[in-house]
């Protein structure tokens, strides 16, 4: 069994960036019954005995996290709090404050052991034989479609799929929105569709 991963075109117009980033491609999300199962099978707990450890797990690592601590589970690594809010000056101090501060996300950072446990994973490119859903910024795509019509008079929709690395059902969406938009206008067949330029351009 190996792990897909995707090379996926960088639009972001900061110097130094890649052409391309990798992306690992998710086969299906797991859950806790097919993972005590399995646990089930190593060792002599129940079911029942990891669903109540891990509830329990979790509630221990909540409040502990609510008391402004870092959680290690040695073996796996660390949990802890990335904050989020509204940055605000008081006008008498001057001092910086956050206004409705809340938990941004849980920050985790595996220990050495867990990265070990992952090592002689086989990775295969999966590029050219599966889209991806994720498409770029509307700012970045009207940088893409200004390229391609800088060099054709007319493009179609595979010329966006292989532009931007989309699959076959999100580029025809795409092409879509961007003619429904009035930014692309179809001079050809319904069936077989040539794009040129719309009235309506990004900015």
């Amino acid at each position: 069994m190996s792990v897909s991963y995707k090379l996926i075109r960088n639009h972001s117009p900061i110097s130094g960036k890649t052409a391309y980033k990798v992306v690992a491609v998710e086969n299906e999300t797991v859950g806790l019954k097919r993972i005590s199962r399995h646990i089930q099978q190593a060792t002599s707990l129940t079911p029942a005995d990891i669903i109540g450890a891990l509830t329990a797990l979790k509630d221990e690592i909540a409040e502990e996290l609510k008391m402004g601590n870092n959680v290690h589970l040695p073996g796996i690594g660390y949990f802890s709090l990335a904050i989020r809010g509204d940055l605000y000056e008081d006008p008498r101090s001057h001092h910086y404050r956050l206004r409705n501060p809340e938990v941004r996300k849980v920050k985790f950072h595996p220990d050495t052991e867990f990265l070990e446990a992952l090592r002689g994973i086989e990775f295969s490119n999966a590029t050219y034989t599966r889209g991806t859903p994720t498409v770029p910024t509307d700012e970045a795509l009207g940088t893409v479609l200004d390229s391609l019509f800088a060099t054709q008079p007319a493009i179609t929709v595979a010329s966006l799929r292989r532009r931007l690395n989309l699959s076959r059902s999100h580029a025809y969406r795409l092409a879509a929105r961007l003619e429904a938009d009035g930014r692309i206008r179809n001079v050809s067949t319904s069936h077989h569709k040539l794009y040129v330029k719309g009235e309506q351009q990004h900015g």
